[in-house]
């Protein structure tokens, strides 16, 4: 049974979704891209919504899938965790979806690999997407290769950056959204409430 600690944080989530603006809208000609990363299970229905209006054609959850179990150090929650992550990943694998999950510290590859019907599970890697090529890992990594764009969470810094001709994106700070016609890259705020449920203290990050 929850406490009322839970239901609140639980109530608080559900009641302040992300909101686009319609002028983000009229400027995103696609496909596509959505990025997201350490997404605790009380926020998924604002991915959800997000998914249903924008349609994205590609989506790279950069890790920990159920971010408010931590299961790394709470092993004996597995079974929780794989509930949750089974309603994310019907939830972000709707409409043919083509969807990769980069495993992260608090993720387990064998339930992921389990529930998942149609996603790519990688660990961390290079990725060609139309016409650009991507990095992509739960932790922030410097490749030896260049790429257009470079995926990561897990921690709050660095924030995202524009660097030799690449362009690093950090999944815990925004929802990330790449026009893959004209490379360009929308932000949107996770609710408020989500860095809590991480478990994560607040900090405000420049661009």
């Amino acid at each position: 049974m929850k406490n009322i600690k839970d239901v609140y944080k639980s109530l608080a989530c559900k009641l302040n979704y992300p909101h686009i603006p319609e002028s983000m809208l009229k400027d995103i000609k696609g496909p596509v891209l959505l990025h997201i990363s350490d997404t605790p299970s009380e926020i998924y229905n604002g991915i959800f919504k997000i998914i249903d209006i924008l349609k994205p054609q590609y989506i790279i959850h950069t890790g920990d899938l159920a971010d408010n179990i931590k299961l790394e150090v709470q092993k004996d929650r597995v079974n929780s965790y794989r509930n949750r992550v089974k309603e994310l990943v019907e939830g972000l694998e709707r409409n043919d979806t083509k969807v990769y999950y980069l495993m992260g510290n608090h993720d387990n590859y064998e339930a992921v690999c389990q529930i998942t019907k149609n996603g790519t599970i990688l660990e961390e890697g290079l990725l060609t997407i139309g016409d650009y090529s991507f990095t992509a890992g739960h932790y922030y990594k410097e490749y030896s290769y260049k790429a257009d764009f470079n995926l990561y969470g897990h921690s709050f810094v660095p924030g995202h950056y524009k660097k030799d001709g690449t362009i690093g994106l950090n999944g815990v700070l925004n929802i990330n959204i790449i026009d893959l016609s004209n490379k360009r890259v929308f932000h949107l705020n996770y609710p408020n409430c989500t860095n809590r449920l991480r478990r994560m203290e607040s900090k405000k990050i420049g661009l």
